[in-house]
């Protein structure tokens, strides 16, 4: 009886093996997906809090790190609206006003490669939604330089009068 249980515990142990190892091998042989994403860090002190009145976007600033031609890189940008009525915000690239210090202004180029997965997001009064962003260089394209900045907008289209709000996060990449 002692040996049947010992057969069943080694013949158990080799069928887990087995499975691990077939885990293994297919996991190795999947291919990377193309092209790589280049890392993220995101310089931010976390969401504000959510707040009647209180229209915000967060990240304030994506710093991209070892982009190339190629690459492509992407973060969600979270939108809160703070007015107590349902609102339509318009997300799109932006050409930055001024830049941070050793960084340059992006190309024309650079608008064909960033791309916003809802450009016109409706939110619930004091709703919050993740849009997605995305930056992808073609592999064939020229860096504005090593450093360059680029912004995303984000508008209330809801606004009325002459002054309009316009939040925007700082996007900051660096060649390789």
């Amino acid at each position: 009886m002692k040996k049947r249980y010992i057969g069943i515990g080694i013949g158990t142990l080799l069928l887990l093996a087995l499975l691990v190892c077939s885990c293994i091998g297919s996991t190795a042989s999947t291919p990377r997906p193309t092209p790589a994403p280049a890392p993220i860090s995101v310089v931010d002190g976390g969401e504000p809090p959510i707040e009647e009145g209180q229209t915000w976007i967060s990240p304030g600033k994506v710093q991209v790190g070892n982009f190339y031609p190629g690459a492509r890189a992407e973060w969600p940008l979270t939108v809160h609206n703070g007015n107590d009525h349902t609102t339509t915000f318009e997300v799109s690239y932006r050409y930055p006003d001024s830049v941070g210090e050793g960084y340059t202004k992006p190309t024309s180029e650079v608008q064909d490669w960033v791309r916003v997965a809802d450009t016109t997001p409706i939110l619930s009064r004091y709703g919050t939604r993740e849009i997605m962003v995305i930056l992808e260089m073609p592999e064939d394209a020229v860096s504005p330089g090593h450093k360059w900045e680029f912004w995303v907008s984000v508008k209330d289209t809801s606004q009325g009068g002459l002054v309009r709000i316009e939040l925007c996060s700082r996007w900051l990449v660096i060649m390789r």
